[in-house]
């Protein structure tokens, strides 16, 4: 045993040695380590916890405001709190969402719902919005409670707000947050961008849009931000991942239209559907712009529902259809304007000539024709023919022109062709030619009877509101065709007038003036006159000229329709009115125009007393 025993007193000494040195060596590697990534290393290592503290978060830019002609804001932008939600955040903490749903007023299990579709849609996890305008309270309950619900985010964003509602709704449009499709379509576009949808909202959303800006924050472990942080201009090292930049906001849109004939116009027209326009037939700015029904472009910023829009959408009576230049109308009797200056400039009729006298209808081959008064004019010239509205003296007109100089009449005055105002989605109308008859009838199929009714505004005619105040304006100053806009001018952040409307209108090429000075004649014995049918339009102290329509409507009651401008000698407004269904342009129409025209008047007297 003793021989053994001094065998292992070497080898155990060996082993201490060994093991000594071993925790030597790693205590040396370990310093050694250690030296390496706090001194040698310390600043790359510094720039990774750097970089794990500190993010840059992009910062909305806020559109421009939009203001009508004198300055008054009718589009601006509100500060308002998102609350978001980090979907992989959630975790084992469902108690927890439980809890913070029910303090927030949020339905948990559809939340829940949402939740899991959009991890189906989305695994990588991104932030999803729950509610788009938080309140104060909503605010308050996560502020408190940050490290209770980590899986919530308040996002602070400028949001749309029009502060006048329902007014100039189908001018203004409105917008909305881009689609996940738009953003795979425009790669410069994010999530959460606004663009605008309808209206000059979109017409000129390039020039709304500012450059986004961004900011430097400090975010906790858990991804939530502490707070925003100053840095100077040696963050630079850092990659530029500190650099700040301030958001340059949008162009603002000065428009044409004045927001006091505006809200004249709305409460003066009594009436469900309809569209009326107003503008200047010196310069083509429309004054005011009228669609009805109308809706309130506020609903959309709180955040529509799929059920609540699809019932805006599909609403039988198209709120959202902005009938001032998309509806399609037959002119009715305004539409004999037309006709009379064809029929004067070519030639075939003087303004006194008489034509077989109106008994109440006419005969044409086998068919009769009626007259709007049963018992007739009796013998009429061209003159009171406009005046009174006669039917039977424009379907002899009808037999003696034929389509094509109908249908360049037509054009001259603006018809049947997009007037080119600044608005999306302007339809052309109709003012067909012998082509058209020839392609829906067949070469030499139709018949002179077509024209009887294209002479009343009938028929295949078909006009949008603001061509009919696109033509009125032609008689108005005189043959000068104008270019409608409701954009005045753009102005960037800077107070730079970047862009300016084109407001000189250019006489129409081979118009006959004197077959037009006529016509406008007529137009004042319309309303001014003892038998015109525009009597109800008159205003004491203003002469005012104007016509009457009644356009037939195979789907129920006729169309009420009236054009007029005023004062007759030096125009300042032109107005075109369309009330759907609500019958006779003299006695529906007109009695707008003329509570329209007395308020407007009124109110620029005040302004120029005032002055």
């Amino acid at each position: 045993m003793e021989l053994f025993d001094g065998i292992r007193e070497p080898n155990l000494d060996i082993r201490k040695r060994k093991l000594t040195f071993l925790f030597l060596l790693l205590i040396l590697i370990f310093v050694s380590r250690l030296f390496y990534y706090q001194v040698i290393r310390h600043g790359y290592y510094s720039k990774l916890a750097f970089f794990n503290r500190i993010q840059r978060e992009r910062v909305l830019a806020p559109r421009g405001l939009i203001k009508d002609r004198n300055g008054e804001k009718l589009v601006g932008n509100m500060p308002v709190y998102q609350i978001d939600i980090l979907p992989l955040k959630i975790n084992n903490k469902k108690e927890r969402l439980k809890l913070a749903c029910k303090l927030l007023g949020v339905d948990g299990e559809g939340l829940e719902r949402d939740i899991n579709e959009w991890l189906k849609k989305y695994p990588d996890g991104r932030e999803m919005t729950v509610v788009q305008s938080a309140d104060k309270k909503q605010i308050s309950v996560l502020r408190e409670n940050r490290f209770l619900f980590p899986f919530f985010k308040l996002v602070m964003k400028p949001r749309r707000f029009y502060p006048k509602g329902e007014l100039a709704a189908h001018v203004l449009g409105y917008v909305g947050e881009v689609t996940e499709g738009e953003i795979e379509r425009e790669k410069s576009l994010h999530r959460g961008d606004i663009i605008g949808r309808t209206g000059v909202e979109l017409q000129y959303d390039r020039y709304l849009k500012g450059i986004d800006g961004a900011r430097v924050v400090e975010v906790s472990a858990d991804g939530n931000t502490l707070g925003e942080i100053d840095v100077d201009e040696n963050s630079a090292e850092y990659g530029g991942i500190a650099s700040p930049k301030v958001p340059i906001p949008g162009c603002d849109l000065i428009l044409t239209i004045d927001s006091g004939l505006q809200g004249i116009v709305e409460e003066s027209f009594d009436w469900e559907r309809g569209a009326v326009v107003a503008m200047d037939p010196a310069t083509g700015a429309v004054l005011a712009m009228m669609s009805r029904p109308v809706y309130d472009p506020n609903i959309f910023l709180r955040g529509i529902s799929g059920v609540e829009w699809n019932k805006l959408n599909n609403d039988p009576s198209k709120p959202l259809f902005d009938r001032a230049i998309q509806a399609l109308y037959p002119p009715g009797s305004v539409f004999k304007l037309i006709t009379a200056y064809a029929a004067l400039s070519d030639g075939l009729v003087s303004m006194g000539q008489r034509l077989k006298p109106c008994l109440g209808t006419y005969k044409f081959g086998n068919r009769y024709f009626g007259c709007w008064k049963e018992n007739g004019h009796g013998a009429l010239n061209m003159h009171d023919a406009i005046v009174q509205s006669c039917d039977i003296y424009f379907y002899q007109l009808g037999e003696r022109l034929s389509v094509d100089q109908f249908a360049r009449a037509g054009h001259d005055f603006g018809l049947g062709k997009r007037t080119g105002v600044d608005l999306p989605g302007e339809a052309r109308g109709n003012i067909p030619g012998h082509r058209y008859f020839d392609k829906k009838y067949g070469k030499r199929k139709w018949t002179k009877g077509h024209l009887l009714n294209y002479s009343i505004g009938q028929g295949e005619v078909l006009v949008t509101p603001i061509q009919l105040c696109s033509m009125a304006s032609v008689f108005a100053n005189g043959g000068k065709m104008v270019h409608p806009h409701v954009v005045k001018e753009i102005v960037d952040a800077n107070g730079k007038v970047v862009y300016k409307a084109y407001e000189k209108p250019s006489m129409i090429d081979g118009l006959d003036k004197r077959s037009l000075l006529a016509v406008r004649r007529a137009m004042i014995d319309v309303v001014e006159g003892e038998k015109g049918t525009g009597r109800a339009a008159r205003v004491p102290g203003l002469v005012v000229a104007g016509k009457t329509g009644t356009a037939q409507n195979p789907h129920g009651k006729d169309h009420a329709i009236f054009v007029c401008f005023a004062p007759a000698d030096r125009p300042r407004i032109v107005l075109a009115i369309v009330m759907e269904n609500a019958g006779h342009g003299g006695s529906a129409a007109a009695p707008v125009a003329g509570r329209i025209l007395a308020r407007y008047f009124m109110s620029l007297a005040s302004v120029e007393e005032r002055e």
